[in-house]
């Protein structure tokens, strides 16, 4: 049986006496399952005119073509571009609250019914009138000073509107159009335009990424050479989040953190699991970027935000703040909310750099809900928005409750069964800000809320909204989310307590503080700057700075609880090479794979070109001359009877060996005077005087 499309055109017939069938119905063709709901209108000149919607399909008020009402008989048709001569013919029983009939459709013929039901748009917004006042008593509630809200329904926006402070130290109020950061719920911005490229012959999903990013390097070979675009949307590469190694680095470059990859370890291999990965979608970004050769902002103003008037949105903070309207994130202390900085993400962008408003991601969710088009403009077929929805990977996690099913995530996209409601979902959190997006297509329902402080409140506005538009029983999960809260707390309490029982007393570090002090470089993450100063050692990781205080033996717990840095704590422990000397530290920035070691680099005092013009000279040690000499600005040593050696800067005043590993030449200096160079040597350690 052909698919029934019900695109239908306007046809004006006069009304007949017999009844009035003016109103809303609903109903279903039978076998098939389809329900539908048709609207009956008395217009002028006694002239009966109708529309048909499909929630399921996400087709609304389509006009009927042919309406006739004849005695008690209503019958309308389908366009002749539909095939099979489709129509519907019915008889209004004697009630005259219910139309049974045959829909017919290339020579098929299949039973209908449909009843007077109460307009489903009306009833929403009768439900929620009085959803300000509800509104305001969860936030004072869950203790956030703004939010934005939208409620898409049946292709109506039933709410698009801020509340609240978009800035409580301004009191500038939250408006529909106050952009706010909506962190992750940008991924599927991405993939939809992911989905625009691989419509137009430019990617494809199951192709090697490599055949678009010849630089793509990672550890794992196999996953280097198989991963696709699928594989990175849907979070199944093998790699864990490694969030760090962008988080705290904001002035990485798009290049530079694709380039990190290589320096990444998995902890599992290519789609054995789920693990989410921001990573992994800035890298889906930049392949597009490389085959439109336009950045990835570019391909979503052009692909979807100016078709759908998204006119509000920005890409990071920093084009946010330049707008007329924007929220600024807020932390809560003493009872009073506090503005905390804005992170700059937008080199991240494709994973989650998005600020948007209400009337923004009210043309966002009535695109995704009508399967790819809004107001007769087709941005991608529906096919492949059904693609995008479609679950890929299963959440290691159960489900919870009668009523809901396993979390699965599709691409860009959380896939489950809420309430016994299918659910289409993300949700995003970045510095500050909560959004949740959910869409129940099978409903045509979408719902977009965010805050500007991390509470609660985007999920529980989420489920009052659901409850109310299709009529769910109400559950409190506004207090449900004020004891999570407190329960988390308590976790976050008795998480400091047990680190502190696993402390070690009066354990000293191993070396004095000043040894301690230098650079420390991973390939991935970066460099950690360590510093002594005033007595104590201060710890730089990127935007993360604090003190380290020294906690047992060679760990210390670097302390950073400044609004700019939600990790508070960690754990750095120290290593000591054969010779005595800190030779790298390491730390558990990514729980899941083993900590992440910084390896010292060189001092920086042994590329001076001043200290190695002093270096220059022949020293003796026993028969044997050594000769240090410059060449091209680098250090040369020759020893009689062998060839040259490249001198390297290293760590603690030494120099390596280019070609010799385990060796190394330091320098003594007396009264400000080199006279003599130092050889380190697996078989001992040697002096050698200068002697000229």
């Amino acid at each position: 049986m052909h698919r029934l499309l019900l695109v239908l055109v306007p046809l004006f017939l006069p009304m007949q006496e017999q009844a009035d069938l003016a109103g809303h119905w609903e109903g279903r063709i039978q076998i098939a399952g389809l329900d539908f709901d048709v609207d009956f209108e008395r217009g002028e000149a006694d002239v009966l005119t109708g529309d048909l919607s499909i929630p399921a399909q996400n087709l609304s008020d389509l006009e009927l073509l042919e309406l006739t009402l004849s005695g008690d008989t209503v019958s309308f048709a389908l366009p002749d571009k539909i095939p099979g001569e489709a129509s519907f013919e019915g008889t209004l029983d004697s009630s005259g609250e219910v139309i049974s009939g045959t829909f017919r459709q290339a020579g098929q013929e299949l039973r209908f019914s449909m009843e007077r039901a109460e307009d489903p748009i009306e009833a929403a917004r009768a439900v929620l009138a009085d959803f300000d006042g509800w509104m305001t008593k969860q936030m004072k509630k869950q203790r956030a000073p703004g939010a934005t809200v939208t409620v898409v329904y049946r292709d109506r926006v039933l709410l698009a509107k801020g509340y609240g402070l978009a800035n409580a130290e301004t009191e500038a109020p939250v408006t529909a159009d106050t952009v706010f950061a909506i962190g992750s719920t940008t991924k599927a911005f991405t993939t939809f335009a992911l989905a625009q490229a691989v419509a137009r012959g430019e990617l494809d999903w199951d192709e090697p990424v490599r055949r678009y990013l010849l630089e793509l390097d990672l550890i794992d070979d196999v996953a280097e050479a198989q991963l696709t675009l699928r594989d990175m949307v849907s979070h199944r590469s093998g790699l864990p989040r490694h969030d760090l190694s962008w988080y705290l680095f904001p002035e990485k470059t798009r290049p530079e953190l694709v380039a990190s990859l290589a320096h990444l370890e998995p902890s599992a291999g290519l789609r054995e699991t789920w693990q989410y990965n921001n990573l992994m979608f800035l890298t889906a970004g930049v392949a597009l970027e490389r085959v439109t050769g336009k950045s990835w902002e570019e391909n979503l103003r052009e692909g979807i935000l100016e078709p759908l008037g998204m006119k509000s949105v920005a890409f990071g903070p920093v084009e946010a703040a330049k707008g007329p309207d924007f929220a600024s994130p807020h932390d809560r202390e003493k009872g009073q909310y506090l503005l905390i900085p804005f992170r700059e993400i937008s080199k991240i962008g494709p994973a989650g750099s998005i600020h948007a408003s209400a009337n923004d991601m009210a043309g966002w969710l009535r695109c995704l809900l009508g399967n790819g088009e809004l107001e007769g403009q087709r941005l991608l077929a529906a096919d492949q928005v059904a693609e995008l929805f479609t679950p890929i990977s299963v959440l290691p996690q159960l489900a919870l409750g009668r009523e809901s099913s396993p979390l699965a995530y599709a691409m860009g996209w959380m896939i489950d069964n809420h309430r016994g409601h299918l659910r289409v979902h993300h949700g995003g959190g970045i510095d500050g800000f909560v959004t949740q997006v959910q869409l129940f297509p099978a409903d045509a329902l979408g719902i977009f809320v965010s805050t500007n402080r991390e509470t609660p409140l985007s999920s529980v506005v989420a489920s009052e909204i659901l409850e109310r538009v299709l009529g769910l029983d109400p559950q409190d999960s506004g207090s449900a989310a004020a004891a999570q809260m407190e329960s988390l707390s308590e976790m976050e309490n008795a998480a400091e307590v047990g680190a502190a029982a696993t402390r070690i007393p009066d354990a000293p570090p191993a070396h004095p503080l000043k040894d301690y002090a230098g650079d420390y470089q991973h390939a991935g993450y970066g460099t950690a700057h360590v510093r002594l100063e005033e007595g104590i050692l201060n710890f730089e990781l990127g935007s993360f700075a604090g003190v380290l205080e020294p906690w047992h033996f060679e760990t210390f717990r670097a302390q950073d609880e400044s609004a700019a840095n939600p990790f508070g704590k960690i754990l750095v422990q120290f290593e000591t090479d054969p010779d005595g000397h800190v030779a790298a530290l390491s730390s558990s920035l990514e729980p899941s794979v083993q900590p992440i070691r910084f390896e010292r680099q060189p001092d920086a005092a042994l590329s001076d070109p001043a200290l190695l013009a002093r270096l220059v000279g022949n020293y003796q040690l026993g028969p044997q001359t050594i000769e240090l000499r410059l060449e091209d600005e680098r250090l040369i040593m020759e020893v009689s009877g062998q060839p040259p050696y490249s001198l390297k800067p290293g760590p603690n005043g030494r120099f390596t060996l280019a070609q010799l590993d385990g060796y190394s030449v330091g320098y003594r200096e007396t009264e400000g005077v080199i006279d003599a160079v130092l050889l380190y040597q697996p078989n001992g350690n040697f002096v050698a005087e200068r002697a000229n």
